[in-house]
C-alpha cells in the first residue's frame, strides 16, 4: 500500500524550502510552484525505486501526479494493474 504520509514526505524534503511543512494531500504541487514536470518525473522514478511501481507512459501526466493524493492514486492504480494476469 501507497502511504501518503510517505508521499508527502518525499515531496518536503524534494520540493518544498522547509522540510518539516505538513503538505495537504489535495494541495495541487503544481500550482503552488513546488513540482514542475521534471519534478513529475522524479515522483515516478522515487515511487519504482520505494514501491517497485512503474507507471506507464500514459499515466505521467501533471493531471494523475499534481498532489499527494493523485500520486497515491495512480501509483495503486498502476500497481493493481501491473498485478492482473
Amino acid at each position: 500500500m501507497v502511504s501518503e504520509e510517505e508521499i508527502a514526505r518525499f515531496v518536503a524534503e524534494h520540493f518544498l524550502d522547509d522540510d518539516d511543512e505538513d503538505v495537504d494531500a489535495e494541495e495541487d504541487l503544481l500550482a503552488r510552484g513546488a513540482m514542475d514536470s521534471l519534478g513529475v518525473l522524479h515522483v515516478a522514478a522515487w515511487l519504482e525505486k520505494r514501491y517497485a511501481i512503474t507507471l506507464p507512459d500514459d499515466e505521467l501526466t501533471i493531471r494523475n501526479l499534481h498532489s499527494v493524493r493523485t500520486i497515491r492514486e495512480t501509483a495503486e492504480r498502476a500497481a493493481a494493474r501491473a498485478g492482473e494476469p
